[in-house]
């Protein structure tokens, strides 16, 4: 695979992304009874998503050894799920300033923010938001971006220019959200290495979803965490909070990547 048509494939799937909300919105929206809008937000991600997906692995005919991946399922090291577990905690403290980032900006030039207030949301909310974030999210775009589109790019460049192109793209993916972009590409970057150590998929596909059960379960149920975070004043404790995020992060990567069993799995 070339970098052009690693490129297309990201593009592509954000044109499909769009091109489907834009045309389930006009066709059914001001229809909706004002009780069903809940459920249209909810589902509008999940129907792109798998309908995106679907469509870009069956127009570039990406398909995948299911049997094999199957059976990697059951030689998973419980001891790497352990420090993909400190990677995720690590992953929490470190990405904090990069969210921040405009209210870190605004507290440099004295402009007060204003304190953190955790809404409340219906059940049947969360339960399509965790349905998006914590299932779909993170088997799609790990098949898509890390066994398809890393490994297909190793085969052409060198491995740290696939594990950039691909974890770039999968950054850009996540945009509008740009704080999110620095987060996503690191994140990407790792998710690469240790696919690339563990040749098994499963192990990013459940840091992935650890990383995103985190953010949810501090989303919708972290207001006194987010409130000490705020009350810190971005002082010292905050940024030696954001190292210790560096050391686990490390720390759960040696872990990982120098285990004397991790290659048996």
């Amino acid at each position: 695979m070339s970098i052009l048509k690693a490129l297309l494939i990201s593009i592509l799937l954000s044109i499909i992304h769009i091109a489907i909300y834009l045309g389930i919105d006009q066709l059914i929206k001001e229809s909706i009874p004002n009780n069903y809008v809940i459920h249209y937000i909810g589902l509008i991600p999940i129907i792109t998503t798998i309908i995106g997906y679907l469509t870009i692995f069956k127009i570039f005919r990406i398909s995948f050894d299911w049997e094999n991946m199957n059976n990697k399922i059951g030689t998973i090291n419980l001891k790497i799920v352990f420090y993909l577990l400190i990677l995720t905690i690590g992953l929490e403290l470190f990405d904090r300033p990069f969210f921040d980032f405009s209210k870190i900006v605004d507290f440099l030039n004295g402009i007060v923010n204003e304190p953190y207030v955790q809404s409340k949301k219906p059940n049947i909310s969360l339960i399509y938001t965790g349905l998006y974030y914590i299932i779909l999210a993170p088997i799609f775009e790990e098949l898509l971006f890390r066994k398809y589109m890393y490994t297909k790019l190793s085969k052409k460049y060198s491995e740290n220019l696939s594990i950039i192109t691909s974890s770039i793209l999968f950054s850009l993916i996540h945009l509008p959200s740009y704080r999110n972009l620095i987060p996503t590409l690191i994140f990407g970057i790792i998710c690469c290495i240790i696919y690339k150590k563990t040749k098994n998929i499963s192990y990013t596909i459940i840091l992935h979803i650890l990383a995103n059960l985190s953010w949810f379960i501090f989303e919708n149920y972290g207001e006194i965490y987010y409130k000490w975070i705020f009350g810190l004043k971005y002082n010292l404790i905050y940024w030696t909070v954001f190292g210790i995020g560096i050391t686990l992060i490390l720390f759960g990567m040696k872990k990982i990547t120098t285990a004397n069993n991790v290659y048996s799995s």
